[in-house]
């Protein structure tokens, strides 16, 4: 199921600002979705609480295609389901192993 997207140029605006800020986190570290929102809004003049419901519809959309991850109390959840905080993270080949072990645990 593909996830519908905001607007494209919102959209795209919140994909950069998010891998933007995921590559100075660097890899195995997360950030939460209001960082983005935040940065994002400080930069365009919006407010950043307008930005969190179609951040959370672009991580989805990348984490459906494998770029990203969603945890919550550091498991990964489906951020299309999941309620509440979440950190978003970007997915390395360790986190798809730990991930498959857990499906066959």
């Amino acid at each position: 199921m593909t996830a519908l997207l905001p607007d494209d140029t919102l959209a795209e605006h919140l994909r950069e600002c998010l891998m933007e800020l995921l590559a100075a986190r660097g890899p195995g570290r997360s950030i939460c979705p209001s960082e983005v929102a935040r940065l994002l809004g400080q930069r365009k003049g919006w407010r950043w609480q307008d930005l969190m419901r179609p951040l959370r519809t672009v991580a989805a959309a990348l984490a459906e295609i494998g770029l990203i991850e969603a945890t919550q109390h550091e498991r990964v959840v489906d951020i299309r389901d999941v309620r509440g905080p979440v950190r978003l993270r970007q997915r390395t080949l360790g986190s798809l192993v730990a991930r498959r072990r857990e499906r066959v645990a």
